[in-house]
């Protein structure tokens, strides 16, 4: 089975994750030239299937929205190839820290992997930028802005990316729909914050991090605004569990019933929970 890939535009496609995993990128320039964002190397075969009949001949750039492993792991794939990596500040300096351990966690069940990519390894992004940047081809100006608030909203690297001659918005993980959250990660507040940013902003059509694509910008503002509610929802009730208030069971009860019962990825309730209250938080 091949992937699910979603024409977002003339010049765009999204690759869209089985069950609410990772959603990958393709923006792609006259003459068969692209830019792909994000990539796991856990699914690299279904990245360059979806390059190959999207009529992608040259990847030119391939973007790291931020520096979790299902959105940098095929680094090292790719830069094998000579394709330059681009991120922020804030993901370069996340992977610095962070992105040995977290590489060796993710990597510890995929032996077959091992196998097949022997030296393969954490890789960092070489083309870097502070605020923002924009990446062209011909026919493509793609702008990159950096969005995590005082440096920690979903994560440290958080990069949206705006398809200029579409007006369509890559969000990267600071949106998800119709799925629970990956929470656990972000820094609640912070997240806040640049969702009200991204509710003021302009767009045609907007593609989540992970979860479907969604056309037209009063759609899109919608599952903002879901977003935002859950979370602001999610942090008040593991804050009462924090404080003694409620128990684990009741915020889990609360955040799969309601609004919330039909959103896939329902293992990430338990937990997010679990880790705001034993794990680390960024409060």
């Amino acid at each position: 089975m091949g992937p699910e890939i979603k024409k977002i535009g003339e010049l765009a496609y999204a690759v869209i994750g089985p069950e609410g995993a990772t959603n990958f990128g393709i923006v792609k320039g006259h003459g068969g030239s692209a830019i792909l964002i994000d990539a796991d190397i856990r699914r690299i075969d279904e990245v360059e299937e979806a390059l190959k009949l999207t009529g992608c001949t040259e990847v030119r750039y391939l973007v790291n929205t931020h520096e979790h492993f299902d959105h940098t792991s095929a680094n090292y794939y790719f830069e094998k190839k000579g394709i330059p990596i681009v991120a922020s500040e804030g993901c370069v300096r996340a992977m610095e820290e962070e992105g040995e351990k977290d590489f060796a966690r993710m990597m510890a069940p995929e032996a077959a992997l091992r196998v097949r990519f022997p030296d393969l390894r954490m890789t960092l992004p070489q083309v870097i930028f502070r605020d923002s940047t924009t990446l062209t081809l011909p026919g493509v100006t793609l702008r990159l802005t950096y969005c995590a608030e005082r440096g920690h909203s979903h994560s440290k690297g958080d990069t949206t990316l705006f398809l200029e001659e579409e007006e369509t918005l890559l969000a990267g993980d600071l949106l998800y729909t119709e799925n629970h959250p990956v929470a656990f990660f972000g820094n609640i507040p912070n997240w806040l914050v640049t969702l009200k940013s991204l509710l003021q902003s302009h767009f045609s059509r907007v593609v989540p991090g992970h979860g479907p694509a969604v056309e037209g910008e009063n759609k899109g503002k919608e599952y903002f605004k879901k977003l935002y509610d859950y979370l602001e929802d999610f942090y008040g009730q593991v804050s009462e569990a924090k404080a003694g208030r409620k128990s684990p069971d009741e915020v889990a009860k609360h955040m799969l019933s309601g609004v919330y019962a039909a959103l896939g990825k329902t293992r990430m309730v338990k937990r997010n929970i679990d880790q705001f209250l034993t794990g680390r938080w960024y409060l």
